[in-house]
């Protein structure tokens, strides 16, 4: 069983890109304690908290698509490592600021909005660059790897921020995040070379270009991405499935966004602990989402995905509910980790694996934008929600933000289709000959 779950790891490239991206969503996660306590410390406000938020989710949202078009013309390489290095320089910038004490409100809006850029065509690229370092009989494991990295980093990193924090200041704790980026920009390049897709033809196209003029050839390939964008559209639109699963998807943004991002972090204010408290709450979804993660890597996923799926639906909305009328860190730390075993069993692993088993290389990355783009739109209207709910009563903000899931829930447990939802490839896709595949 282990020398099954090491088999991805054998392969060079998957190993390099792994550990880079691992290595970077640790410091991620302590980014993201740091930045929220320097947001909540300089302003002393939840409600701006949410605003800078804003400033970050609406680009990646606007942007989304082009990210995902863009990443099939190009390769994912390429952008990952583009997105990497704007934002390393971004959260370095933001650092030395920190340090000399001269952090205004707008330095923080400016490095949320240029995040937002860059996590735009950086999440689609992820989403898209494993089927190009690993043969499609290792994708599952491979998939259950990354889950098992961001997991470990979700458990490591934010304890680690709020001690961090608290031991030697925000300044520090972001500028370590900042050289996690450059690491990753570094490691990417283990991943192998792609001819852009506007490449592949015979050499009468390239020598058609070098004649055309300039402004020709940015309207050619406007039109040219805004055309690609709208084939990812359409492929996405035609699957039953990816339909159903983005509905799935689209309740988890309205829930979780503000929930994780403005309700724990206002809640986390209401106990003794502070900074440490909110490191606390995060670490506990983390160590719950790794034990999943694990559980998946060794034991695999039932065939039988959407009575899975939708059960988890329905306790996440019950648990979001609790969560406001817990007395104390320890108890909410607790109901966290049992929620993060159950959706990273039911979800982590399973999502990407069913996308990338269903979609032909080149329009992957448009799918993946397509599959984050409910996140990113309703990230927004999450935040921004939450943001006036918790300044009004905390505990029925955690109620309001359960509604969404409980509703999607019930409403895929009455739909026969999304009941039979199973995470065994189809027969047609090379993935299905895997003879050994991650499901009981």
């Amino acid at each position: 069983m282990l020398d099954k779950v090491r088999q991805p790891l054998k392969h060079r490239p998957f190993r390099r890109v792994w550990l880079g991206e691992t290595v970077s969503l640790v410091g991620d996660y302590s980014f993201e304690v740091a930045f929220i306590w320097l947001i909540l410390n300089e302003t002393g406000s939840t409600t701006t908290l949410a605003t800078i938020l804003l400033v970050q989710a609406v680009p990646r949202g606007v942007l989304m698509l082009v990210g995902g078009a863009v990443t099939d013309r190009l390769s994912p390489r390429a952008v990952m490592f583009c997105s990497h290095t704007l934002r390393g320089l971004a959260v370095a910038t933001l650092g030395l600021i920190a340090l000399t004490d001269h952090v205004s409100t707008w330095h923080l809006y400016a490095l949320g909005a240029l995040t937002g850029v860059a996590e735009a065509f950086f999440w689609p690229a992820a989403g898209s660059i494993i089927p190009s370092l690993l043969p499609p009989e290792h994708l599952a494991r491979g998939n259950a790897l990354v889950g098992f990295g961001e997991q470990g980093a979700r458990l490591l990193g934010p304890i680690l921020g709020g001690a961090l924090v608290a031991a030697v200041g925000t300044s520090t704790t972001i500028l370590l995040n900042a050289f996690t980026f450059f690491f990753a920009a570094l490691t990417v390049f283990g991943a192998p070379r792609r001819q852009p897709a506007d490449q592949a033809g015979d050499q009468t196209s390239d020598q058609s270009s070098d004649q055309a003029g300039e402004a020709d050839e940015g309207a050619k390939s406007f039109t040219a991405i805004r055309r690609e964008i709208v084939e990812g559209l359409r492929y996405a639109g035609r699957s039953r499935e990816i339909r159903t699963v983005l509905l799935l998807i689209g309740a988890a943004a309205l829930s979780y966004s503000g929930l994780f991002s403005v309700g724990l972090p206002a809640l986390a204010k209401t106990f003794p602990q502070g900074s440490l408290a909110l490191g606390v709450l995060l670490s506990a979804w983390g160590l719950g989402q790794l034990i999943g993660t694990i559980g998946a890597v060794f034991t695999g996923l039932p065939r039988r995905w959407g009575l899975l799926i939708i059960g988890m639906t329905l306790c996440e909305g019950t648990a979001f509910v609790l969560l406001g009328f817990l007395p104390s860190v320890w108890s909410a730390a607790v109901v966290l980790t049992l929620l993060g075993i159950g959706v990273a069993y039911s979800s982590d692993v399973a999502l990407p694996t069913f996308i990338q088993t269903r979609t032909p290389t080149d329009v992957l990355g448009r799918v993946s934008s397509v599959m984050e783009l409910p996140r990113a739109t309703l990230e927004p209207l999450s935040i921004a929600a939450m943001g006036l709910l918790v300044g009004w009563d905390i505990q029925w903000a955690f109620v309001l933000a359960a509604i969404p899931m409980l509703a999607v829930g019930l409403h895929l447990a009455l739909d026969r289709e999304a009941r039979a939802l199973s995470t065994t490839a189809p027969e047609e896709h090379p993935a299905a000959k895997d003879p050994d595949p991650l499901v009981l």
